[in-house]
């Protein structure tokens, strides 16, 4: 299996979990992010195939951040406002592994891009090693989100001065 195609492998698998988790969200925003997020791996599959056919590659750039910030507005006066939307601990363990999907992805883009000796591979890796740190922070703004009411609970006499 040669560069891109393992490249193309880690993308799909990292688009099928995403497109799990938004599939086993019930809150609405946080599918949103998660559908976004497999829209977004989408894209980077259809750059790697773009290299590896020797074709003009699409811009890497999103604009999933601002998208991400509206959705994570929205969980925070969904989480703040009702008892029963304290996530589980199970939630927060897929949360965890998505962000260590992204940690994988960077670091295998970095490391590629950093061994290729094509300027364009190295250009368009190195592109898509900083697009996976952006999901990377949306991941543990989402694990933090998600955890925060169980851990604020169990310690509040710690969190008690913390604006939530």
């Amino acid at each position: 299996m040669n560069i891109y195609e393992f490249a193309i492998d880690f993308e799909v698998e990292n688009r099928k979990f995403y497109e799990e988790c938004a599939e086993e969200s019930d809150n609405e925003s946080l599918r949103g992010v998660f559908l976004e997020l497999a829209e977004e791996e989408k894209k980077h599959e259809n750059i790697v195939r773009q290299l590896m056919e020797e074709k003009k590659v699409d811009e890497v750039e999103s604009g999933i951040l601002p998208k991400a910030k509206d959705a994570f507005e929205a969980i925070s006066k969904d989480v703040t406002g009702a008892e029963d939307s304290i996530f589980t601990q199970q939630q927060v363990d897929v949360y965890t592994k998505a962000k260590q999907m992204e940690v994988d992805s960077f670091k295998f883009y970095t490391e590629k891009a950093a061994e290729t000796e094509l300027p364009a591979v190295e250009k368009t890796f190195k592109r898509l090693a900083e697009e996976e740190k952006k999901h990377e922070r949306i991941i543990d703004n989402i694990i933090e989100m998600v955890n925060r009411p169980n851990t604020w609970l169990e310690d509040a006499e710690w969190y008690h001065l913390e604006d939530y």
